[in-house]
């Protein structure tokens, strides 16, 4: 039977007969219940087969060595036979919150001139050293399992520290950096930052795999298309969707 929309549950996909052409291993951007990524990115060829794994909240760490790893790992060997791509959305949620953000933020910005002045010694750069070796085992692992398989990531795009959550949750980015005292007109700036770092260790490590491509989304949307600090409204995501991912999909799998 044909599919109509993407697999958030393995069970169902068994049910009716079917096995991934797509592993998309995700957090909340691949997750979120309104509208999310991967509902534009199935509609590039409306009919091949996704499969998700991950939740909401994960983290690129939980793919390499946490949590989800032993899922991914069966994942690919059970399906190694039908899995032409795994697509990769990951490293938001290793910085966002209140526990995260914490951890590279100086306890007192009060005063300070640059972002600069608002890390830790040594960070924002540890973070990302482990966000890019997380990335760089899960792509090993595809490579071993799937040789021929595309890995496809990207970077989300410019979050809007607001405040706005969801259904009583938040306090992704402007909470934490009000305790920190950043000052109100370097928090964009430093979000932004953030992005901009996640994107160019993503890019580098396409340019060092074969068959490892990264997709540029930030710089997409304007304020006005999120929904909360960390997600779009259904009308962003189908932008990102059709604008950066559909060409770079539509080349590698026509």
């Amino acid at each position: 039977m044909p599919v109509s929309r993407p697999y958030w549950d393995e069970r169902e996909m068994i049910n009716d007969s079917q096995r991934p052409e797509i592993l998309a291993i995700g957090d909340s951007w691949f997750w979120y219940p309104f509208n999310n990524l991967l509902n534009p990115i199935f509609n590039v060829w409306g009919g091949k087969v996704i499969l998700a794994l991950g939740q909401n909240g994960a983290e690129a760490v939980d793919y390499a060595g946490g949590k989800f790893q032993k899922i991914i790992e069966d994942t690919l060997n059970d399906y190694k036979n039908s899995i032409k791509m795994v697509i990769v959305s990951g490293g938001g949620n290793d910085f966002a919150g209140l526990d995260d953000f914490d951890l590279i933020l100086r306890d007192n910005c009060t005063g300070a001139q640059s972002i600069v002045d608002c890390f830790e010694a040594g960070q924002p750069g540890a973070l990302f050293d482990t966000i890019e070796n997380a990335y760089r085992n899960l792509i090993l692992r595809v490579q071993r399992v799937i040789p021929a398989a595309f890995v496809v990531t990207h970077n989300y795009d410019y979050a809007v520290p607001t405040g706005s959550g969801l259904l009583g949750m938040g306090n992704w980015l402007k909470k934490p950096m009000d305790l920190a005292r950043v000052p109100p007109n370097l928090q964009g700036t430093l979000v932004n930052s953030m992005i901009d770092l996640l994107g160019r260790r993503l890019k580098k490590l396409a340019n060092q795999n074969a068959n490892v491509y990264f997709i540029k989304s930030a710089g997409t949307l304007g304020a006005g298309e999120w929904a909360n600090e960390l997600h779009p409204t259904p009308g962003g995501f189908e932008k990102i969707g059709i604008q950066k991912w559909a060409p770079v999909l539509k080349r590698l799998l026509p």
